[in-house]
């Protein structure tokens, strides 16, 4: 395809697409990417002290027509080509072929003409969603590390004899990375002129070293920690600065080479990086497949920059197990009491329990898990399913189960009629329709996940991280096509406590002590109570909420929870694996509740106070920490193939004291020994709390723990401000 065209217009990637496009969409993807490397900007930050990709991957760039992202893949930006279309006429016919080649792969596009409006209006009036974008990643820069692009080159030629009709795929793979060998040179380059230009020796020594590391890399393996950091600084920018997992055993071969002090300031460099960018996750610590203690000087390194910048971001996550190294607990609660709510904690006896018992994933693999995102599970270079899939609101469940499907907010049908609720004679019959209602509802976010996963294999493959998760290369398939060896989905379950608390009242007052008929709470809560607190208040005060040690209303959440999680367990994804579950709400859990009706547990209709995690609705917690523990342990933490998320408070007096500190250490060994999956803490004052929301001018710097990542309390809506405020305090 001819089309005129030239640099004015800084159109790369959609020119030289367009421009392969007969050759075939894998080539034509590549050569893209491959003009991207040669035109874009090599950056040097001056905090981070390495060089970075500029205009590549990193996410939508408003000045382009086209172009790729790394999770959401091909993207026609209408908006830049109505300005280009204005200021350069004479490219008419190049804009033409944007529009008439690309516009139709635009994902969001695409996505959006996929769904059902059934399935559209779930999404949008908070029942449940699936699919639309193709997530996070943990991509394998060990083995990119260690192989180098020449690695990575020998094992394409290695397989191609087994794929034959892989050939474009493996030519394509071979062009993204004559990209990145550019990069190399371009940053070398930049290095050497850096250099000559330096007036401090220090700085002309440092930009010499990058230099020399880019005349091993990326084509070979790094031989200390500043090369290894460059080589790695480069194409994690490149990937737009997602997740990078398991850094303190991917660097330790290089640490090993390199001054402690020179190691830890170029670490130091690196965290300040991952902030600066909004890095999602970043995992220390673990086990191997033996049981055996990973901790080493790196764990320790990211506890104490946490320590000293304070920084919200990026998610550190902190696998722990049995045999954890005392001293790096100790050390991760000192980061805790910090404020800023990191490490967040994860159990290694739950997660390789689940992948191994309910997935079949061997030892050596599920011991290699690490986080992205908030707090999604992937197996570090090995696997595309720690995305997330979809969610389901438990609490809309009930809701759509009391009104034969219809939604209170919209007034259209969109779950399952479960049949006239007035005719259910027995708690048993509500139960098994609430579960009716819920396999429905699951079975559309699976759906809907299904079908976003199809159109990213159809329409967008991902060249890079086909190069960097195991699977793709050996089977000749793209990364969204079944490429990687774990293929799971992991579909969020959210509203928890409150659909809990909802089934737990109605047996209660309706089945048990009959002191309301069902007609009259279905008419108390269609009028959302008006002139019947009577009723709500004791909707809202018996039976004991979840959350507080009741064992009658612990015993419903675990029946609950884990019939929606087998259920997931049965239905395949797309990608080629099966589906599991989580509970990690983001920032979306008061947007649920500003989207359920009226609930049997006294809940006013649109109310946002809604559960953040697995734990209580945010203050319906009374009994104390343990039995707020013990509550969330009757859980079957072993099914929860995501982030099972259980947010605590603490007042930061905790951690001021020996006997404080001592107490926490003993609340989280003990969660852990007894198989709760994952710890979210925020430590902070209710009475700062209080004052942030009237002069948050006072507050900047003031963070919190938000359904599985930190964030600025003055930042958040004030219906998540209010959600963090009323969660239960522990002081002791």
């Amino acid at each position: 395809m001819k089309l005129h065209y030239d640099a004015v217009l800084n159109e790369p990637f959609a020119y030289a697409y367009l421009s392969n496009v007969e050759k075939g969409e894998y080539i034509a993807l590549a050569e893209g990417m491959y003009a991207e490397c040669a035109a874009m900007d090599i950056e040097y930050d001056e905090e981070v002290k390495l060089f970075q990709c500029g205009r590549i991957c990193r996410g939508w760039n408003d000045d382009s027509v086209a172009g790729f992202v790394s999770a959401p893949g091909l993207y026609c930006n209408a908006e830049a080509m109505a300005k280009k279309r204005k200021a350069f006429p004479e490219y008419a016919d190049f804009f033409d072929a944007v529009e008439k080649v690309l516009g139709p792969k635009d994902m969001d596009h695409l996505l959006c003409n996929a769904f059902t409006h059934e399935e559209h209006v779930a999404s949008e009036n908070g029942t449940c969603w699936g699919g639309t974008w193709a997530g996070h990643t943990v991509p394998d820069f060990g083995g990119l590390l260690e192989l180098g692009t020449s690695g990575l080159r020998a094992k394409i030629n290695r397989y191609r004899s087994t794929n034959p009709y892989s050939a474009e795929f493996y030519d394509a793979l071979e062009r993204v990375l004559d990209g990145f060998d550019l990069i190399g040179e371009r940053v070398k380059a930049e290095a050497e002129k850096r250099a000559a230009e330096a007036a401090d020796e220090g700085e002309k020594n440092h930009f010499l070293a990058i230099a020399r590391a880019m005349e091993t890399c990326p084509q070979n393996t790094p031989y200390d920690f500043l090369s290894a950091s460059q080589f790695f600084w480069i194409f994690f920018s490149y990937d737009g600065y997602d997740s990078p997992g398991r850094l303190d055993q991917i660097f330790l071969p290089y640490w090993k080479k390199t001054p402690y002090d020179e190691a830890f300031a170029i670490l130091d460099g690196m965290w300040i990086g991952f902030h600066q960018h909004r890095t999602w996750n970043v995992c220390i610590s673990g086990s191997d497949e033996n049981g055996n203690d990973t901790t080493n000087e790196i764990s320790f390194a990211f506890l104490e920059l946490v320590k000293k910048h304070r920084f919200q971001t990026p998610n550190l996550t902190m696998r722990c197990h049995e045999n954890t190294d005392p001293a790096l607990m100790r050390s991760a609660a000192e980061a805790i009491g910090a404020g800023c709510g990191l490490p967040t904690l994860y159990n290694d006896r739950a997660v390789c329990r689940m992948f191994m018992d309910e997935l079949g994933i061997p030892p050596k693999d599920a011991h290699n898990y690490a986080m992205n995102g908030c707090n999604q599970i992937d197996i570090q270079g090995r696997s595309h399913m720690g995305l997330e899939d979809g969610e389901v609101n438990l609490c809309k469940c009930v809701e759509l189960m009391l009104n034969r499907g219809v939604c209170t907010y919209t007034g259209e049908k969109i779950g399952f009629d479960c049949g006239d609720p007035l005719t259910f004679t027995t708690f048993d019959e509500v139960l098994a329709a609430f579960k009716k209602e819920v396999e429905y509802i699951t079975d559309m976010a699976c759906r809907m996940s299904n079908k976003s996963q199809k159109v990213h294999a159809d329409n967008s493959p991902n060249l890079w991280r086909s190069l960097m998760i195991q699977g793709c290369i050996e089977k000749g398939r793209d990364f969204k096509a079944g490429g990687p060896i774990y293929n799971h989905g992991q579909i969020l379950a959210e509203g928890l406590a409150d659909a809990v608390d909802s089934l737990a009242a109605m047996r209660y007052h309706v089945f048990e002590q009959k002191n309301f008929t069902m007609a009259e709470l279905l008419d108390g809560m269609d009028k959302d109570f008006e002139d019947n607190e009577v009723m709500r208040r004791m909707l809202s005060e018996k039976p004991v909420r979840f959350g507080n040690g009741d064992p009658d209303t612990d015993a419903l959440a675990r029946e609950v929870v884990e019939h929606y999680f087998r259920h997931l367990l049965t239905i395949p994804t797309y990608r080629g694996g099966w589906y599991t579950g989580g509970c990690s709400p983001f920032i979306r859990a008061a947007g649920y509740g500003r989207n359920t009706g009226a609930c049997p547990n006294g809940r006013h209709k649109f109310e946002p106070m809604f559960a953040d995690s697995i734990g209580a609705t945010p203050g319906r917690d009374e009994e104390g920490p343990t039995a707020l523990l013990n509550s969330a342990l009757q859980l079957p933490h072993e099914l929860a193939g995501s982030g099972f998320i259980l947010n605590i408070k603490f007042d930061k007096d905790v951690f001021n004291t020996e006997e404080g500190m001592e107490n926490f250490l003993a609340i989280w060994k003990t969660y852990f020994e007894n198989g709760g999956q994952q710890l979210s803490v925020t430590v902070v004052s209710q009475e700062e709390l209080l004052d942030a929301k009237v002069h948050p001018e006072n507050h900047r710097d003031l963070i919190v723990r938000v359904g599985g990542y930190s964030d600025y309390f003055v930042n958040i809506s004030a219906d998540l401000q209010d959600n963090v405020i009323a969660r239960t305090g522990y002081r002791s």
